[in-house]
């Protein structure tokens, strides 16, 4: 008994060795804002517009992060966000059916992290609160507006076929992504179970231009993986 005792503590010190060094894994989540309906001006009575509301977004991605420089930890982690949203359109050739799009964005954060208070259970696991700070990128589909239309009906906002918007907007959204740049701050819980690694962060994004009508947005996430 004694030696199984000995060979688990040797398994455990040699775990948390590892994970001095940084881990990866996959993460979900979930980003927190509200996007209300509009309906932009057309400047005719026969034409209208209106975009659907959506309220937050689901996230998707992947982290990567290291922990042997002393004092402070380098992170970096790629995500793909996104929701639905409907799409009404209505000129005098009739209105069109709904078309169900989506809004999405994919961001690159770069995160300085500090441990702020650690935990050890012998044998079984430790935790630790972090928190930090870093830069971020994004990419995001712009939210239908008159001028996209315009440019899928071919410059006849008034008399083109709203059966076309459907065919062209794909083509258009990925040649008229937002680019944009902000900054975030973040903390977080991490559980380490022998060589598993979980950690549940909330997160802060400030950022123009990526969520409609917004400077900044909340996001809860979940990450597994395994530390190296």
């Amino acid at each position: 008994m004694r030696n199984l005792k000995i060979a688990l503590l040797i398994i455990t010190v040699s775990a948390t060795s590892l994970f001095a060094i940084g881990g990866f894994g996959l993460q979900v989540g979930q980003s927190s804002f509200s996007v209300a309906e509009t309906s932009p001006e057309t400047g005719s009575e026969y034409i209208t517009l209106t975009n659907s509301s959506f309220d937050g977004a689901y996230v998707i991605g992947g982290y990567l992060y290291i922990d042997a420089i002393p004092f402070i930890d380098l992170e970096v982690d790629a995500n793909i966000r996104g929701n639905k949203y409907d799409i009404n359109f209505e000129n005098k050739a009739g209105p069109m059916e709904p078309i169900k799009f989506g809004w999405a964005s994919t961001d690159v954060y770069y995160t300085l992290r500090k441990k702020v208070f650690g935990l050890s259970i012998p044998f079984l696991a430790g935790a630790k609160i972090h928190a930090g700070g870093g830069y971020n990128t994004h990419v995001s589909t712009p939210i239908a507006d008159i001028d996209m239309i315009t440019e899928l009906l071919g410059g006849d906002l008034t008399n083109g076929d709203p059966s076309s918007l459907e065919d062209n907007l794909m083509d258009y959204l990925e040649e008229n992504t937002i680019e944009a740049t902000g900054f975030h701050f973040q903390v977080g819980l991490q559980f380490k179970l022998l060589m598993l690694d979980t950690f549940l962060n909330y997160r802060y994004t400030i950022v123009d231009d990526v969520v409609p009508d917004a400077d900044g947005f909340g996001s809860v996430n979940l990450r597994i993986g395994f530390g190296i």
